[in-house]
């Protein structure tokens, strides 16, 4: 039995590159969302954050990058 299968060889267009870069440039701008938010947030007063149930920060643990 013979299988035949076709495969697409034409360089990716423009528009491909458009979307990649497009949907990169996107999760760069939610990223920076989400560290801006959480900025606001640790800039509150500790009993405010523990209102909204915002986790405390331990002095002994290094700050991780969001």
């Amino acid at each position: 039995m013979t299988t035949i299968s076709y495969r697409d060889s034409k360089p990716s267009s423009s528009g491909d590159l458009h979307l990649s870069v497009s949907g990169y440039a996107r999760k760069i701008v939610h990223a920076w969302h989400q560290w801006q938010a959480a900025r606001e947030i640790e800039s509150m007063p500790f009993d405010m954050r523990k209102d909204i149930g915002w986790p405390s920060a331990d002095d002994s643990d290094e700050r991780k990058a969001m």
